[in-house]
């Protein structure tokens, strides 16, 4: 079905290294492939080779052969592998451009000069599948990044090729959304669908897969069963083991931000409601909630970038519209669940200057010690938006915290990141917290806000439906049961395979 022999390939206009080199492995019809190594270990590039944007669209120079069904991509163009090979790619607003969810869903039918009867049926079969027939008649850029990510997908999953290669298809989802995924997926290799599935979420898909690959550094260090896989996953550390918090009682910290009835209408749609909650001084505080709750909307009030339809909010004792965003940027920096809508500079090191408020030496130290954490001390001189999706988020976080900001916002900041990053990070937070820094974290990685938060603040229909601490709210069956989380799925990342599970 796929085949790879000696392959090496480089991405133009660079004399670095070679992305992939050395590549020799074969995926069978019907497989069900896992692909996971560390960010910039060449996985999004491996799968661009399978349908054509390598190296019809990104040019490079590539060596050996890569054959899809028989065919070489060299010989074959991105329209003759279209309806042969789909891709989802990780970055959801780099795949949608339609006006409404349905007419994303039905482009590439329509493309292919489908019937409108057909082309109906298959967008409700699939949009049906994927639990997201209420937001076809919403433009796609009034979607949260989860809704985002389902829709990617379902415009890939109605044309039913035989090989469909998902980078990140659990990134941005939470745990019901994730667990339709895995169901429809599962479905999918019954029918004898080839699947590559690119992710960090080792821990959800390995149940489920039937080879596993690990890339690390653009080489194949592993190709084979599941349950061999394991000591290599531990080993490379793409499955985190996080720090042990210490348990210690903190004293009641002063309130830093503070959320008095705060209320957001968008395109006359109630998206926050009466939400109440105070951001105490130099704790870890996590915002957690299912795709849609209207959590990314909230943060957004925090520096102004939004204003409220009602309520108020008020930092150190001052209400924030009375403050321009620019002002407040300083204060309360917040990176965003795109990194891409971050940047605005051609080099990375510039793009982290750019918030330096200290004096030369003070920040010339700041930034080698966040490059240092962040590994970023190789990236400097190149461009931000020609790094993976986790070079770029580990840029984007790292640009904010550079302005050393009283209150620093991160927006799903484990998307797209390995498991040994994951772990630095949760190491960082907790040393910044030490140091006195005050940290927001939004998020559906359940393990990772449990490993690196103090507090909790659960959203559900944008309202506050929990607060406290983590341990105590995981086991709140009032939650549960109204499906604000779900403690079967939390955690997915962590622990060895259960055959069973």
């Amino acid at each position: 079905m796929i085949t790879f022999s000696h392959v090496n390939y480089r991405y133009e206009d660079t004399h670095e290294a070679w992305v992939l080199h050395g590549i020799d492995l074969c995926i069978q019809k019907g497989a069900y492939v896992l692909l996971c190594g560390g960010s910039g270990s060449g996985k999004s590039t491996l799968g661009y080779l399978l349908n054509g944007l390598i190296p019809h669209f990104f040019g490079g120079k590539i060596e050996g052969a890569v054959s899809v069904l028989g065919q070489d991509i060299r010989d074959s163009t991105i329209a003759d592998l279209f309806l042969k090979v789909g891709l989802v790619f990780q970055n959801a607003d780099a795949q949608l451009f339609n006006s409404t969810v349905e007419n994303e869903i039905a482009f590439g039918l329509e493309s292919l000069g489908r019937s409108a009867q057909e082309i109906e049926r298959q967008v409700e079969r699939t949009a049906g599948a994927l639990g997201i027939v209420h937001l076809l008649d919403r433009s796609p850029a009034t979607l949260s990044g989860g809704e985002k990510r389902l829709v990617t997908i379902a415009s890939v999953l109605c044309l039913n090729p035989p090989v469909i290669i998902l980078d990140e298809p659990l990134a941005h989802l939470d745990w019901d959304s994730a667990k339709r995924i895995r169901k429809v997926l599962c479905e999918l290799h019954r029918q004898g669908t080839t699947l590559l599935v690119i992710e960090q979420h080792i821990g959800a898909l390995i149940r489920d897969v039937t080879q596993c690959l690990v890339l690390d550094h653009g080489r194949v260090m592993f190709n084979g069963a599941v349950d061999a896989a394991w000591p290599v996953l531990m080993e490379l550390h793409l499955v985190p083991r996080y720090p042990l918090k210490e348990k210690k009682k903190d004293r009641e910290k002063q309130p830093l931000l503070q959320l008095r009835e705060v209320s957001h209408e968008m395109d006359g749609r109630p998206v926050l409601q009466q939400v109440s909650f105070e951001v105490r001084k130099g704790e870890i505080l996590a915002i957690v909630g299912r795709n849609g709750s209207g959590k990314t909307t909230l943060i957004k009030h925090f520096n102004g970038l939004l204003r409220p339809s009602e309520g108020d909010l008020y930092f150190m004792g001052k209400r924030i519209r009375r403050i321009a965003p620019p002002e407040m940027a300083a204060r309360i920096a917040l990176s965003f669940q795109n990194p891409n809508d971050q940047f605005f500079k051609n080099r990375v090191e510039d793009e982290l200057r750019a918030g330096l408020i200290q004096t030369r030496g003070e920040a010339d130290a700041w930034l080698k010690e966040l490059c240092g954490r962040f590994h970023l001390l190789e990236l400097l001189d190149a461009s931000p938006y020609r790094l993976s999706e986790g070079q770029k988020k580990r840029v984007a976080v790292a640009s904010m915290l550079v302005m050393k900001p009283k209150i620093l916002v991160l927006d799903e900041p484990t998307l797209g990141q390995d498991g040994r990053f994951l772990e630095a990070l949760a190491g960082l937070l907790l040393s910044l917290k030490e140091s006195g820094f005050t940290v927001v974290i939004v998020t559906h990685d359940l393990d990772f806000a449990f490993a690196a938060a103090d507090r909790w603040v659960v959203v559900y229909g944008g309202r506050v439906v929990g607060e406290g601490p983590p341990s105590e709210l995981a086991e709140d069956e009032t939650l549960i049961q109204m499906g604000a989380l779900d403690t079967n799925a939390w955690m997915p990342r962590g622990g060895a395979p259960d055959a069973g599970a």
